[in-house]
């Protein structure tokens, strides 16, 4: 990319604007006038312009008043995709209801609108923030997505439609509705039409991940959304529902304007799918490569970036599993300071994709910069994204499907990789060959389940479930007593431990004879694995776990913590034998093992008590005792 000049207010002179030949992922963008790109939250659409040429189309929302008092939905365009051409408001907003008549556009767009059209329109457009109607809030326009009808020849715009639900609410987002407009032409103008709540389950059909009655699962909320169209024509409109604990994936019509069937008579798994539920994910993106779904979100942390992660299905309406974390090393803590917004399908047969962030500035939304970076692909399909760096079109290698077939051993002990082989097979549609791998021992640095990583001497990299085991190994305590297949492979290659069931109450244990166990309030939760799994403290009491029968030495403690509610915000203090070893443990949605080294055993027995420091009750879900 060529060095740009630009002003205080994200300006410069349109003779002072280079072409750009790259990608410089959060460094200021203009376009071909100079000016700030104003497309947040947006959607990149590949289409074929009248002269037969590939053009792509930008459309997101204009941001250059902040917050409140939006222009609309901007739209630009490009065939490069690195330089972009300012085509103007795709979706204007509305300041005043005498648009309808006194303005040559709105008179024009709107005309034979009756007057209850042309207040679903007002509610929906008017964006400023000082309304004079008596409305406490404005409306909300967010992630606008565009999709090209083939069969109709019409452009189809959804959007995150939100605002108050009544003159006198005074939340922005209480409405909670997807809305759609219509337009002959992919730079506009769209007409807009309505807003809806979507599908929903009946709210007796599944456990609701809340704890408010008020948080209804079948109100059929909408938020952050995508749209995708698949092989067939079929549309379909991807939001975060549920108060952004769950994700929806919804059928359109064959207009794409509306539902596939009505909410009332939809039936999951034909019209819609309700899935990662309780996951609190928001910003989806989906793309399709090799017959494979993949739906990238984000956490659901307001303006704070937060982990990525990814889920894939063989089918749209079907249950997605979720892939994990598809960024690593710095940039993964928060997918590099960004927050998905879409995905760019450059070259699909070739598997060549353009993931598409924001980076969310709060105090200065109007020069907020845009994330873009490289995806790729590993073994078997499984999604990286990065990193940050500056990047060209030609960093995006062509992807055909490879896997290792060597069996790798299911077990890694801690910190050390030195039983793992050095080559390994690897197998394509061509054959197979014998390829000398490295691993990465940062991956197998803390115990218990991990993903174990593999490099090709040319560069690929593969992952492998495994059970990282400590030396020394004493106890292997499964807070919620499940045994879980990884808790028993533990148990069998650390064999004998001195515990011989999973968790018990304080008391003997009935095959090995020493005293251990827990004490105080609480109960066990979840299933899966030794994270999943879990036990939770009750009325603010902590939770105590005494381990007997320990021969003189000194001892590591290592504790794992996840948290399936992540928005109660717990925090927790941790002792060993009455000393503090972690003064304010955080509970989150990603698992995350402590280690606590250098304890000394007191009479052959160690003590560790979790205290709650917030007010949200504590829990743990596994302890490892292991002697130095």
């Amino acid at each position: 990319m060529a060095i740009l000049v630009a002003s205080v207010a994200g300006v410069t002179p349109a003779s002072a604007v280079d072409k750009y030949e790259s990608f410089r992922p959060g460094e200021p963008w203009l376009d071909s006038n100079g000016q700030v790109v104003q497309a947040h939250g947006g959607q990149v659409v590949p289409s074929i312009d009248h002269r037969g040429q590939r053009i792509y189309y930008w459309y997101g929302e204009d941001r250059s008043k902040g917050y409140f008092d939006s222009p609309g939905v901007h739209v630009y365009s490009s065939y490069d995709l690195y330089n972009w051409k300012d085509e103007g408001l795709a979706l204007r907003a509305m300041s005043s209801r005498d648009q309808f008549e006194n303005d040559k556009y709105f008179a024009k767009l709107y005309k034979g609108y009756t007057a209850a059209q042309q207040e679903i329109v007002w509610r929906d457009l008017s964006t400023n923030s000082v309304r004079d109607d008596g409305w406490a809030r404005p409306s909300i326009l967010e992630r606008p997505k565009v999709i090209y009808n083939q069969a109709t020849g019409k452009w189809v715009m959804w959007v995150h439609s939100d605002g108050p639900s009544s003159p006198t609410s005074t939340s922005t987002y209480a409405r909670a509705e997807a809305g759609v407009a219509i337009a002959d032409s992919p730079t506009g103008p769209f007409r807009w039409i309505d807003s809806y709540r979507l599908n929903r389950v009946p709210s007796d059909s599944v456990p609701w991940c809340g704890t408010s009655s008020a948080f209804d699962p079948a109100g059929g909320m909408a938020r952050d959304m995508n749209l995708f169209v698949d092989d067939d024509g079929t549309a379909y409109i991807i939001y975060s529902s549920e108060e952004n604990r769950t994700m929806y994936i919804s059928k359109l019509n064959k207009a794409y304007t509306y539902l596939s069937a009505a909410p009332q008579n939809a039936v999951q798994g034909k019209d819609f799918v309700r899935t990662l539920p309780c996951n609190q994910r928001e910003a989806p993106a989906m793309f399709k490569s090799e017959g494979t779904y993949y739906l990238v979100t984000s956490g659901a942390t307001g303006w704070d970036p937060n982990p990525a992660r990814y889920a894939t299905s063989q089918n749209i309406l079907g249950q997605f599993t979720d892939r994990g974390n598809p960024i690593g090393g710095a940039g993964a803590a928060n997918t590099y300071r960004s927050q998905s917004t879409n995905v760019i399908p450059v070259d699909r047969k070739h598997n060549k994709f353009i993931f598409m962030g924001d980076r969310w500035t709060p105090s200065d939304l109007a020069n907020a910069p845009y994330v873009w970076m490289p995806m790729s692909f590993g073994e078997g399909g499984t999604l990286s994204i990065g990193p940050d760096q500056e990047w060209t079109l030609k960093d995006l290698k062509p992807y055909t499907r490879w896997t290792v077939t060597s069996a790798v051993p299911d077990h890694v002990w801690l910190n050390d990789t030195s039983t793992l082989p050095s080559q390994v097979t690897v197998t394509t549609a061509r054959g197979s060959q014998q390829v000398a791998v490295t691993w990465d021992a940062s991956s197998v640095a803390q115990p218990g389940p991990a993903s174990l990583r593999g490099t090709l001497s040319d560069g690929r990299s593969f992952t492998r479930s495994v059970v990282v085991v400590p030396h020394g190994l004493r106890y292997a305590v499964n807070a919620g007593g499940a045994a879980t297949p990884d808790w028993t492979r533990l148990a069998e290659v650390a064999s004998p431990l001195l515990n011989s069931v999973p968790e018990q109450p304080l008391a003997t244990d009935p095959t090995t004879g020493t005293t251990w166990g827990y004490t105080g309030s609480s109960a066990p939760a979840g299933s899966g694995d030794l994270y999943t799994t879990l036990r939770y403290a009750k009325n603010h009491e902590p939770l105590v776990y005494t381990f007997g029968g320990l021969e003189p030495g000194t001892y590591t403690v290592h504790a794992g913590y996840y948290d399936p509610w992540p928005w109660a915000n717990r925090a927790a203090s941790v002792s060993v034998n009455g000393s503090v070893v972690d003064a304010q443990r955080l509970f989150t949605a990603t698992p995350t093992a402590a280690a606590y080294p250098g304890v000394v055993g007191d009479d052959g027995k160690l003590t560790v008590t979790i205290t709650p420091t917030r007010s949200p009750d504590i829990q743990v879900s596994w302890l490892m005792i292991a002697k130095s």
